[in-house]
């Protein structure tokens, strides 16, 4: 079955890599710049965690929990996904020509009823709203830095 999604997404910002880091560290203020986000919840105790809700231009709704995971490397955030998808995230910040270098990466694998039925059928359209969601964050983030 073709439930398995693998995501990459670079842009680059007028912004240093320190401020970067900053927005997105701010888990729970993804809302604030990010249009297709919404933060229904969290903690910000030993396992920091952020329970989102992620709106596609089609209008479907993924509810995901992100567990924040222990950085590996500098300039790098990645987070243990879980809920209507599963898998893992990472956004990696690069200083590059007076700004900063994003790069987004995603494997997850659809567990949700109605998105894994229809994500053998929908697959490419799936990929294409998570383009759009992820545009939504490049411009977004331009807008908030």
């Amino acid at each position: 079955m073709r439930t398995h999604y693998r995501f990459d997404h670079s842009w680059h910002v007028d912004a240093g890599a320190d401020a970067v880091l900053a927005l997105l560290e701010d888990v729970r203020g993804y809302g604030a710049w990010w249009p297709a986000v919404r933060v229904t919840g969290g903690s910000l105790g030993a396992a920091r965690t952020a329970d989102l809700e992620v709106r596609a231009p089609l209008g479907y709704r993924l509810r995901i929990t992100l567990t924040e995971e222990e950085v590996q490397r500098p300039g790098e955030l990645r987070a243990v996904i879980r809920g209507d998808l599963d898998g893992w995230s990472s956004w990696r910040v690069t200083p590059e020509r007076a700004g900063s270098r994003i790069d987004f990466a995603q494997e997850v694998e659809a567990r949700g009823p109605v998105l894994r039925a229809a994500s053998p059928l929908l697959h490419g359209l799936f990929a294409r709203q998570h383009a759009a969601v992820m545009r939504s964050a490049e411009h977004g983030m331009r807008a908030a830095l």
